[in-house]
């Protein structure tokens, strides 16, 4: 078995309460904390944002019901199925040319990670359910929200939500994400997003934007049928990326029948993610 240890950014998404959202009123300390927390008024709107956010995709306590959340990806009409402990989030993907999994320190790609995105198991395992999962997995410790103000995207009206992360916080903290929410629904409609994982001096650009869609009602929550890249430029959607993820499928689940397939299969390749 091959192992090499791979610097990435990855956030550790095992809480089962609301933590991000810091409850210590403004200018109070914080219990566990000797440090006077004070929000800002973009903090403080931004919580209250994402809080209407997460309620509009069917609510935090919904999505804490459930141990797994498993479906069927179609990439360039090929299928990928995916499942996830949203517990500890574990994660095993299957498909006709790999298998890819995290076993909560390790990440790891059979029989190779030649046909994954990035061609890296650690950077892969979480990579579309991190997307599908918005807006809840910003429930996670460590996220900070700010409201953006207002933005108009190609005649559209949005209110933008910035979400960036602590310096602690993997190792690449510089990611930024941007949510485009409909101002009545509050649903989640695009993403604009920076990614640093493997060109750091690249965490500054904007530059593209994951448009939502063909939304459907599962098992109480809100899941996105569909989304796709295009290219973005100061509020103009441009040209598509040619990047489509369809999710067919969807199931939540109480608790997941088999766990060993979270485990290191016998000749992958691995990626250290935690020590």
């Amino acid at each position: 078995m091959k192992n090499r240890v791979l610097l990435m950014c990855v956030i550790l998404f095992t809480t089962n309460q609301f933590a991000c959202l810091d409850k210590t009123p403004v200018g109070e300390t914080n219990s566990t904390s000797s440090v006077v927390s004070v929000s800002s008024p973009e903090e403080e709107k931004g919580r209250g944002l994402l809080a209407n956010c997460l309620e509009a995709h069917g609510g935090l306590d919904q999505w804490q019901k459930f141990e797994g959340l498993e479906y069927t990806l179609i990439n360039n009409g090929k299928p990928v199925y995916q499942l996830t402990h949203l517990r500890d989030r574990r994660a095993y993907i299957r498909s006709e040319d790999f298998e890819v999994g995290f076993d909560g320190k390790v990440a790891w790609a059979y029989p190779d990670a030649n046909n994954i995105s990035g061609n890296s198991p650690a950077f892969y395992y979480n990579l579309d359910f991190y997307f599908v999962g918005m807006p809840f997995v910003l429930a996670d410790p460590g996220v900070r929200v700010a409201h953006q103000g207002s933005a108009e995207v190609d005649g559209k009206r949005f209110e933008v939500l910035q979400v960036t992360f602590g310096s602690d916080i993997g190792f690449t903290p510089d990611d930024i994400y941007l949510l485009y929410l409909d101002p009545e629904s509050f649903r989640l409609e695009i993403l604009v997003y920076s990614v640093s994982f493997f060109e750091t001096n690249q965490s500054g650009l904007l530059k593209t934007a994951k448009v939502y869609s063909d939304y459907t009602e599962v098992q109480g929550l809100l899941m996105p049928g569909k989304m796709e890249n295009f290219s973005y430029d100061e509020g103009v959607l441009g040209a598509s990326k040619g990047h489509t993820r369809l999710f067919k499928d969807i199931q939540f689940l109480t608790t997941i029948p088999n766990e060993d397939v979270f485990s290191i299969k016998d000749g992958a390749v691995t990626e250290i993610v935690y020590k």
